[in-house]
C-alpha cells in the first residue's frame, strides 16, 4: 500500500464517520419521535464543508506540481 493510499484511506474514515454518525442520530430521533431535520441538515453541511475543504487542498497540492 502506497503512502497516498493510507492517507485516502484515514481520511475517507475522517470524513464518512462523523457524517454516518449524524446520519445516524436523526434515524434515532426519528423513532424516538423528535426532531430529526437538524441531525441531517448537519450531516449534509459536514459533508459539503469537508468536500469543499478537500477540494481546496487538492487544487492547492496541483499549483505546486
Amino acid at each position: 500500500m502506497t503512502k497516498e493510499t493510507s492517507i485516502a484511506r484515514v481520511l475517507l474514515v475522517l470524513v464518512f464517520a462523523p457524517a454516518g454518525g449524524l446520519f445516524g442520530k436523526a434515524a434515532a430521533e426519528v423513532a424516538a419521535g423528535r426532531h430529526w431535520w437538524p441531525w441531517l441538515l448537519a450531516a449534509l453541511v459536514w459533508l459539503v464543508v469537508s468536500g469543499l475543504v478537500s477540494m481546496a487542498v487538492s487544487s492547492r497540492f496541483d499549483e505546486h506540481r
